[in-house]
This record gives structure tokens, C-alpha cells and sequence, in this order.
């Protein structure tokens, strides 16, 4: 299993324009193969700042995620609203028994 964080740092005047295309994003999102979660979550004490945290079921699911048609049509919308660019981590799972 894969997860990603991605931190998006959003103007807060350009906050609901982002929670509408984001919306579409997670929806689409959710129902492509390999998602095993996609949800987003606000920072408490700074508008602007949300996170998405995601789950996959293997890296190549994660990289058809970035190919995908909604992914490339909305993520350059969400960058003309952001403060500084999406911060991006991408873990594997630790297999430890």
C-alpha cells in the first residue's frame, strides 16, 4: 500500500473556488482503481491550509491517479489559487511481522 500527503496552501480569498474544484477532484478521485481513500482536511488555525491524505493499492495506481483526465484538467485550476506550490510525500508500507 502507498499513502500521500499533498499540502495545499490556498489564498484564503480563493478558499471556496478551491473547495468546489477539489470536490471534483475527490469525487472523481475515489472512484478510480487502486484509491482505497482520498479525504481532505482544513488546518484548525490557518484558512487556507488543507492536506489530503490518500491511500492506493500500489504505486502504479498512484501514478495512473496523475494521469488521469480529471487530475490534469483541475490541478493547474487549484495552482492559480495557491499561496506557494503543493507540498507532496508519498510513503510505502512497512511490512514489519
Amino acid at each position: 500500500m502507498i499513502m500521500s500527503i499533498a499540502k495545499d496552501y490556498i489564498k484564503p480569498h480563493k478558499v471556496e473556488e478551491y473547495l468546489v474544484l477539489i470536490g471534483e477532484l475527490i469525487k472523481k478521485t475515489r472512484e478510480e482503481t487502486g484509491n482505497i481513500e482520498y479525504t481532505l482536511f482544513e488546518e484548525n488555525d490557518r484558512e487556507g491550509q488543507f492536506v489530503i491524505l490518500e491511500y492506493w493499492k500500489n504505486e502504479e495506481a498512484l501514478e495512473a491517479h496523475f494521469k488521469a483526465e480529471h487530475f490534469i484538467e483541475i490541478v493547474p485550476q487549484i495552482q492559480k489559487l495557491q499561496e506557494k506550490p503543493t507540498e507532496v510525500s508519498v510513503y510505502h508500507e512497512v511490512k514489519w511481522d
